[in-house]
């Protein structure tokens, strides 16, 4: 496991921790701002997850196409 991702697991025990402690200490304004903030994170890493994956669709079109090019001026000059 990366270290990167062993971090961001801790982080979101941590604040999943929080959010249950703060539940029991009634202390609902701040749980409900830490349910806020992972509703946010989650929503911004699947944005960036989306955006990452029409990326790369978008290159290996682009990349396709200019073969399907490229063989087809092949084709066409033997």
């Amino acid at each position: 496991m990366r270290k990167s991702t062993k971090w961001v697991l801790w982080i979101l025990g941590l604040m999943l921790a929080a959010i249950f402690v703060n539940f029991y200490m009634k202390a609902f304004n701040i749980a409900y701002g830490l349910i806020t903030v992972l509703l946010m994170f989650f929503t911004g890493w699947g944005f960036l997850a989306k955006l990452k994956n029409d990326v790369r669709q978008h290159e290996d079109h682009h990349k396709r196409m200019h073969d399907s090019a490229m063989d087809d001026i092949d084709r066409y000059t033997r």
